[in-house]
């Protein structure tokens, strides 16, 4: 693949985790009217301090098994059954209308309290920071969905890779959580929760559609059996 089909697959792969509702979405919706318009790019920054390590730490374990075939189907599997899942699910809760980010986000009361009595920009970055490190799904996402694009990101191009499709990765959180974090402190209302749940369940779509792509490309790759 080329260098812009490599950011289009990153983009919509990032997409089912980065613009899924959740705690960080729900963070910046209710912060921006303490921290301001740029509470989100704000607390983007807290995730990525949390999350740029880990994948790191994550690519580094994997250097040493990325040429054995076992390892690449196994993680190829894993990888595209958790997209389709993650997928299913997604949609499963569309039309179910439950609110699984406000669940999430009531379950971090504790964290969130003791947050809100400071401002400032230290503490839009500590929310960010601390609601990707407590929340248990952002995990899964990247030892599953996140590890696909370790994987194959760590073969093109090894360690060098990987920061690449970071790059291609972070972005979207930035211009996400932004966007909601002006349109709440601007007082505009097309940012409703039915629109945030539409977006998610065309992206959930989109996500299945790799699932399966994903997985019958790792199937007709088998020839080590």
């Amino acid at each position: 693949m080329s260098l812009f089909d490599l950011f289009i697959y990153v983009v919509l792969i990032s997409s089912s985790g980065a613009l899924s509702p959740g705690p960080l979405t729900v963070a910046t919706v209710k912060y921006s009217l303490d921290f301001g318009k740029r509470a989100g790019l704000l607390i983007s920054f807290g995730h990525m301090m949390f999350e740029l390590p880990l994948v790191v730490a994550i690519s580094i374990g994997m250097v040493s098994f990325i040429n054995d075939p076992l390892v690449k189907f196994s993680i190829g599997l894993a990888g595209s059954i958790a997209l389709i899942f993650f997928g299913l699910m997604e949609i499963r809760s569309f039309f179910k209308n439950r609110r699984r980010s406000d669940e999430l986000l009531n379950s971090m009361s504790v964290e969130r309290d003791a947050i809100i009595r400071g401002k400032g920009i230290v503490h839009a970055i500590l929310v960010g920071f601390i609601f990707t490190s407590l929340n248990p799904y952002f995990i899964v996402w990247w030892m599953s969905i996140g590890l696909t694009l370790i994987v194959n990101f760590l073969a093109y191009a090894s360690l060098t890779g990987v920061l690449l499709m970071y790059v291609f990765h972070v972005w979207i959180d930035y211009a996400w959580l932004g966007l909601i974090s002006y349109a709440t402190y601007s007082g505009k209302r097309f940012l409703k929760s039915i629109h945030i749940r539409i977006i998610s369940f065309i992206l959930s779509l989109v996500i299945i559609f790799l699932g399966v792509y994903l997985l019958t490309s790792v199937i007709s790759e088998i020839s080590f059996f």
